[in-house]
């Protein structure tokens, strides 16, 4: 009796480990991060998992708790941040391909000539030395938290331009305060979801789901946001040469 007990306790803390699991968010309020942190977090509880909600706001100080966690955790993610945070997207992290999007560059009117002396906003995990190269040396680099940031900064007329998503730039554009444009230098940004201590086919086809409730897809469709349809390995291989190009 006692060994049939056991086993019925540790099939019972089996599934309640299973329907567990913890997500970190790694954005500040106003960010993409933090909005798409959300929605997956709403997705899962409404599909009967309890969520661990780890609010940590801060990229590097999430990224340093989800290599260390020996927990089944959830983070989103992009490829614009992987040399930066030193964490790549690999076969036994990677989740899904949520979106892609070209980055835009973004000017106020009154700068619209100015080339010396230029003060740029960009995300912090962005590689310099490629903004440098799109801008020239003659440009004050100002590092903000996330992208709503950047668009408040550049509509309270803090910086001369920015290098932001296709939804802030956008929103911009709708100011009438200056021009926004696709840069052909920077490379398309890959929106993730990375995963650890999980099965990946298993929790993958599960946010795959959630990835198509109303909010994510509302959320897509108002940003013009395109989602590559593919298999698991085909997203991987995108993501990967995505990670390239951040160099």
């Amino acid at each position: 009796m006692k060994t049939i007990t056991i086993i019925v306790i540790l099939l019972f803390t089996s599934m309640a480990m299973a329907d567990s699991i913890t997500i970190i968010n790694n954005g500040k309020a106003g960010g993409s991060y933090n909005a798409r942190t959300q929605m997956y977090k709403d997705g899962l509880e409404a599909r009967g998992f309890e969520v661990m909600y780890e609010n940590i706001g801060k990229i590097s100080q999430a990224v340093k708790i989800f290599k260390e966690t020996n927990k089944p955790t959830l983070m989103v993610f992009s490829s614009n941040q992987v040399h930066k945070q030193d964490l790549y997207h690999e076969k036994g992290n990677f989740i899904l391909l949520e979106y892609q999007q070209p980055m835009y560059i973004c000017k106020t009117n009154e700068a619209s000539n100015k080339k010396v002396n230029l003060t740029v906003a960009h995300g912090k995990g962005y590689d310099t030395k490629l903004l440098n190269k799109i801008f020239g040396d003659n440009i004050v680099l100002v590092p903000y938290k996330n992208s709503g940031a950047m668009l408040k900064g550049i509509l309270g007329g803090d910086v001369d331009a920015m290098v932001n998503n296709q939804g802030k730039s956008f929103r911009y554009l709708k100011s009438g305060k200056g021009t926004c444009d696709v840069s052909a230098d920077l490379p398309i940004m890959m929106a993730t979801v990375i995963g650890k201590n999980v099965n990946v086919k298993t929790i993958r086809k599960i946010l795959v789901g959630v990835s198509y409730d109303k909010t994510f897809v509302d959320y897509r469709s108002t940003r013009k946001l395109d989602r590559p349809e593919g298999t698991w390995f085909e997203e991987l291989k995108l993501v990967q040469e995505s990670e390239t190009n951040w160099q």
